[in-house]
């Protein structure tokens, strides 16, 4: 789902070493990266996840997978807009929570709460996102499940995917900073930066994942409809279990496109970090 590492203000180059990339750059290759990275790994993943959250069997037995090479072909019906997607939006939530997280600092808002400073920080890059996010993402839900979509459905789960968006990526940056000490006190940066990505989306994916099916289920709706009707329409058909369709493949995508997208991530960082030979002076 996003780049939440930050890009730390590099030490001064030694003499005649090659000046550092710009932050910028930085932050687009590294984002795309991570982008391209979460959607290859995790786009099965979440094909399963939208078409058991849209069927209406929802609480029944998912049907047996096959291996074969058009199965695997029909799990990435959709990826082009997903991938576009998701290079183009992963470094968004980074810039909106760098920009409120700043914006609380200057003001001495939140100083005493740097959990609740994280959660307001990350939601309002969640709401960016959202914003951006909502036509991919219809597109998307619709090619996963073959049903056609118009230019006029663009915006069709606008506020749902924002509110999915800003609670789920509040919540990560709230458990990422909780578990900053623990993970760079007794892990290797590369398995601390796949457990950052991955464990903490996991938790904050199990918290939010009824907004999620909401939001797959409005998309999906051939007539506008809302959070709250889709939650109770599901509640009245499947329980809580209806809920939670697809949670399985939900959580294994989240796990793997944030962890993974992580580690690329933070090798692109290292990779434009590393000192290049620098020219001998005259």
């Amino acid at each position: 789902m996003f780049p939440l590492l930050a890009l730390a203000a590099a030490p001064p180059p030694p003499p005649h070493a090659a000046p550092p990339p710009h932050p910028l750059l930085r932050g687009l290759l590294g984002g795309a990266a991570y982008g391209l990275a979460a959607a290859v790994l995790s786009h099965p993943f979440d094909t399963l996840k939208t078409q058991r959250q849209a069927s209406d069997r929802s609480a029944a037995a998912p049907r047996a997978l096959s291996a074969s090479p058009r199965a695997i072909a029909r799990l990435y019906r959709g990826i082009g807009p997903a991938a576009l997607g998701s290079v183009c939006f992963r470094t968004v939530p980074f810039l909106g929570y760098e920009a409120t997280a700043a914006f609380l600092a200057s003001r001495h808002l939140l100083d005493g709460f740097p959990l609740a400073a994280a959660f307001v920080a990350g939601a309002a890059g969640g709401v960016m996102r959202g914003c951006l996010e909502t036509p991919a993402e219809l597109v998307k839900t619709r090619l996963q499940l073959r049903r056609a979509w118009g230019g006029t459905q663009l915006l069709r789960g606008l506020f749902s995917t924002c509110l999915r968006n800003g609670v789920v990526i509040g919540l990560y940056w709230t458990f990422f900073e909780a578990s900053k000490p623990a993970r760079e006190a007794f892990l290797h940066p590369v398995a601390s930066s796949f457990a950052a990505g991955g464990g903490c989306s996991v938790l904050a994916w199990a918290i939010v994942y009824p907004l999620d099916t909401a939001k797959s289920r409005i998309q999906a709706s051939a007539a506008p409809t809302g959070v709250w009707q889709q939650l109770r329409a599901v509640y009245r058909t499947a329980g809580l279990r209806g809920w939670y369709a697809g949670l399985a493949p939900g959580l294994a995508r989240a796990f793997l496109a944030n962890g993974g997208g992580m580690v690329f991530y933070d090798l692109i960082q290292r990779a434009l970090s590393a000192p290049s030979p620098a020219k001998d002076a005259l």
